[in-house]
């Protein structure tokens, strides 16, 4: 974990450099500590806490071995979900959540697209679609979670789209979605 603090100015920019030398920079307010969870599989790291020049300031840095297993989960959950449902398409909304049951929802407008829908964990999971206002649009379907994207043609007849996803016997699951407009504007 890595924490990063200011004093003397508004804010400053935490940049952590890893031997790839790709920089991931931060920046954050004085008022609060900004801490990173940073997964480092060895090499070189540079960190760096700079404030704006010109004025006086203080700034530190501490990195320790993170104690909050919910970070790591978390980074995991993040590294997986970037890699699902590739490649990006046109028009696409998507999203991804990790749960025993739960709801993701969609921004789309009304008009057809084709759901891909990719769940890990279980053997298997129900999903269903509805309008945010509540209209059934897919009814519940056993989808296996085999590592194969499962694909519906969906047609939201009002905007949003409420993805329902539940594994069962509240199994904790990773499900990543997306809907594609089928035709283009």
């Amino acid at each position: 974990m890595v924490t990063g603090a200011c004093a003397g100015v508004y804010g400053a920019k935490l940049t952590i450099v890893k031997s790839e030398g790709i920089p991931e920079a931060s920046s954050f307010e004085c008022d609060s500590s900004l801490e990173r969870f940073m997964r480092h599989g060895g090499g070189p790291v540079t960190i760096s806490v700079v404030p704006p020049t010109g004025r006086p300031a203080a700034t530190g840095v501490r990195v320790q071995p993170n104690q909050d297993r919910r970070a790591s989960e978390m980074a995991d959950f993040s590294e997986w979900s970037s890699k699902q449902l590739q490649p990006h398409l046109p028009g696409e909304l998507s999203g991804a959540n990790r749960a025993n049951t739960t709801i993701g929802t969609l921004l789309a407008g009304p008009g057809q697209y084709e759901l891909l829908f990719l769940c890990e964990g279980p053997p298997a999971a129900e999903l269903s679609v509805s309008t945010t206002a509540g209209a059934e649009v897919l009814a519940s379907t056993q989808v296996p979670c085999d590592g194969q994207v499962f694909k519906a043609p969906v047609l939201l007849p009002a905007e949003g789209a409420d993805l329902g996803m539940s594994p069962p016997d509240g199994v904790e699951a990773r499900f990543a979605y997306k809907l594609v407009p089928t035709v283009q504007p």
